[in-house]
């Protein structure tokens, strides 16, 4: 329910409050089922998915990761797939350092206040 929630308030962020025959005509989910899904129904896959199109395409965004790494997966070879894979491993741990590190600067900050 908490993506239902998400989802719901940053369609209606996003399309600065529309009303719900605005969102039906928008998604090209039935009046009705709108409703219910701003009343607490627990919303399908489908119409999750419909949704969470819409707000990515408000948004200006294309692709997501794991749709590019599908991708990638079908249609490159396995030895592309790993540098990929060594790339993104690599972003990773340079991101845990850089973290360390800005949690080591502010504890020495905090000893030396």
């Amino acid at each position: 329910m908490e993506l239902q929630k998400t989802i719901l308030s940053q369609y209606m962020l996003l399309n600065e409050g529309p009303t719900l025959k605005k969102i039906s005509e928008d998604t090209g989910i039935q009046l009705t089922r709108v409703f219910r899904l701003f009343n607490g129904s627990t919303m399908k896959l489908s119409e999750y998915q419909i949704i969470q199109q819409k707000v990515k395409e408000k948004m200006g965004l294309t692709d997501t990761l794991e749709e590019i790494a599908f991708d990638c997966s079908l249609k490159l070879s396995v030895e592309a797939i790993k540098e990929i894979e060594v790339y993104l491993k690599r972003k990773i741990a340079t991101w845990k350092i850089k973290q360390a590190t800005n949690k080591n600067n502010k504890s020495a900050q905090l000893i030396t206040a």
